[in-house]
């Protein structure tokens, strides 16, 4: 009886456990979800931003000046999208491996921040920052501090991967912001070997059954 007892009561010690880590592990990553409400103080702004979420959860950004509302549409992006924010500016400078190590993943990524180097997509997007006047400068220092403020202030947890991956991303900077259009435009030229199919078929098949293979655009689509 003595054993069974013990056994009865390890039984139950593993599923109170098991309960206890499920919810708090629950309510943890809870925290990493937007805020719908509440406020919060920041250094940055000029003066109050607010932020107002409407039914689909999609945030509307009020502010007196136009460098707080990019402030504000930082400090939302970081709060919905931080993850993803992370891997793209991590693609564009070369550094997705530090984050995907190839021992657990292979090693497409470290070639992949190979290519993004010797192309030199991130010192281009430092450049074009250097480049730019000063109101636009601005307004990409202004969402930086946004992000940043985030990432500063946020006290529960951050997206799945992250936390997965035990990494807590670095400060923002204005280049990260201008390497997305940088990875925009290089993925814009995949297009040339479409382009070159199209005109070996039209030699070979002619133009309309090149148009039951390639129909065009609907006009009201």
């Amino acid at each position: 009886r003595w054993l069974l007892r013990l056994i009865l009561r390890l039984a139950i010690a593993i599923v109170v456990f098991a309960v206890v880590f499920a919810a708090g592990t629950f309510f943890y990553m809870r925290s990493s979800l937007p805020s719908y409400e509440g406020s919060r103080t920041v250094k940055g702004l000029t003066g109050p931003v607010q932020i107002v979420r409407d039914a689909h959860a999609v945030p509307h950004i009020f502010a007196k000046n136009l460098e707080d509302a990019y402030f504000g549409l930082g400090f939302v992006h970081a709060e919905d999208r931080l993850w993803q924010m992370e891997v793209m500016r991590r693609v564009g400078a070369g550094r997705l491996s530090e984050l995907l190590p190839s021992d657990l993943f292979g090693t497409p990524f470290l070639d992949l921040d190979k290519t993004m180097r010797a192309l030199a997509i991130y010192r281009h997007a430092e450049e074009s920052v250097a480049a730019m006047s000063p109101p636009v400068q601005g307004i990409l220092q202004a969402y930086a501090r946004g992000v940043n403020a985030w990432l500063d202030t946020h006290k529960g947890a951050l997206p799945p991967e992250l936390v997965i991956l035990r990494h807590t991303p670095e400060h923002w900077k204005p280049a990260d912001s201008l390497v997305w259009g940088k990875l925009m435009a290089l993925t814009l030229d995949g297009n040339w070997r479409g382009e070159l199919l199209r005109a070996r078929l039209l030699k070979a098949v002619g133009p309309d059954k090149l148009r039951d293979l390639f129909p065009d655009y609907p006009t009201d689509g």
